[in-house]
């Protein structure tokens, strides 16, 4: 039985199956492993990152393809930047560093003809926005 036509799951109709595991690891994550009393900042985290998850499964649905890489980083980018307003630290450095991955990031999927520049902005945007949102809960 197979699953999947290669590794790199160019149909979208592949991405289902992956995208539904990772929602109901990430809600677990977020309500029984991170919770909200004891890792606050890792709760919300979590709880962007399970936002992300849905949306890649509805796009999937929708037969849409994004860049999960693009999601990935972005939102690890924000979640940092929130984390050094939140803890009050200067994390500029590692910021910059995840703006750069966030390029380079970008300019491979492209390279590798894995995505076009629509579903780079699309997975750029699906992995920050909930990052950003989450910032008024716990900063």
């Amino acid at each position: 039985m197979q699953y999947a036509s290669s590794l790199m799951l160019k149909k979208v109709k592949e991405r289902r199956f992956p995208y539904l595991i990772a929602v109901i690891l990430n809600l677990y994550i977020t309500k029984y492993v991170f919770t909200e009393s004891m890792d606050l900042e890792l709760h919300f985290f979590f709880a962007g990152i399970s936002f992300t998850s849905i949306t890649f499964l509805i796009l999937s649905c929708l037969n849409y393809k994004a860049s999960l890489h693009a999601a990935a980083i972005s939102g690890l980018t924000m979640f940092v930047i929130a984390l050094s307003i939140h803890l009050q630290l200067n994390l500029i450095i590692g910021i910059g560093f995840l703006i750069l991955i966030n390029g380079l990031v970008a300019t491979s999927r492209l390279h590798l003809k894995a995505h076009n520049t629509l579903q780079l902005i699309i997975g750029f945007v699906a992995g920050f926005s909930p990052q950003f949102m989450m910032m008024a809960y716990w900063i």
